[in-house]
């Protein structure tokens, strides 16, 4: 029998999350008290960097990125995987990023020494621009396919209790911005690029039916500190 991995389980869990704010009358009115203005649809949308696009009566549209967490702090959850080569503009960021992620001797190790990972921080810090234009990517979007609200669920496995939080794309960004804080774990296990204490890229991996492991993946740790810039509205 096959069982079920853990990404595929989030994965369903987040699928939910979105169904519930798009689907739940309270959620709405709590929306249109937020926006000032009546919804006509929550419409769910498909290979943006938003989720879910609320069209207004007054024929207003605003692109919603939605995401689900049960815990502040942890390990972070995903906000976005892609292409090693989709990443970054400096190929040395690139070829680091896949000397410390991708090329493993183990599959908790990687092949980068101490002094290669001073290296590869130095690196990112002498080339902020290009670490910025990457959070800005994949935190709000490229042309055509920004959002422009964060909606962050805070839940736990079978949505018996929630909290609702909503917060502008451009106030999370500014916040990572003056947040930046390139770090990498100097012991062998040390696998992951921290762009701040809230984001931090590794490879994605996962079972053996999973495609593309070798993507890399984006994780948010949302804390208090960032609930704390949010609206709470339910």
């Amino acid at each position: 029998m096959q069982t079920t991995s853990k990404n595929s389980l989030t994965a369903k869990s987040g699928f939910k999350a979105e169904e519930i704010f798009r689907t739940d009358s309270d959620i709405k009115l709590r929306l249109e008290k937020y926006f000032g203005k009546g919804i006509k649809s929550l419409d769910k949308v498909h290979g943006k960097k938003y989720d879910t696009r609320i069209v207004f009566e007054d024929g207003t549209i605003s692109n919603i990125q939605n995401k689900k967490i049960e815990n502040l702090g942890g390990r972070g959850d995903s906000f976005d995987r892609r292409c090693i080569q989709n990443t970054f503009h400096h190929p040395d960021i690139i070829s680091n990023l896949e000397l410390l992620t991708l090329s493993r001797p183990t599959k908790t190790t990687t092949s980068m020494t101490e002094d290669e990972k001073r290296a590869f921080v130095k690196l990112c810090n002498d080339n902020l621009d290009d670490i910025k234009q990457y959070v800005e990517k994949t935190l709000i979007g490229e042309e055509g396919e920004k959002n422009e609200y964060w909606c962050i669920m805070k839940t736990d496995k079978t949505f018996s209790s929630m909290e609702l939080y909503m917060i502008k794309s451009e106030v999370l960004m500014g916040f990572v911005e003056k947040t930046l804080n390139i770090d990498i774990k100097m012991k062998s296990n040390g696998t992951c690029l921290h762009l701040s204490p809230n984001i931090a890229l590794q490879r994605k991996g996962g079972g053996k039916t999973d495609s593309k492991p070798d993507d890399i993946q984006a994780k948010l740790k949302c804390t208090q500190d960032i609930l704390d810039l949010c609206e709470r509205i339910l």
